[in-house]
């Protein structure tokens, strides 16, 4: 188990960890978006 005070083995703090989380599933969510409207896009020309 871990204590609360741990510190996480890489970016040095959880807020980092939680930033880059966040920063990454809002580029794969932006990522998807595109290539899905891509794709409607040329499927319906």
């Amino acid at each position: 188990m871990t204590t609360p005070d741990e510190r996480p083995p890489f970016l040095r703090s959880w807020q980092r960890i939680y930033s880059a989380v966040a920063l990454y599933l809002a580029a794969l969510i932006a990522l998807l978006s595109w290539f899905t409207h891509s794709w409607n896009w040329s499927w319906n020309r």
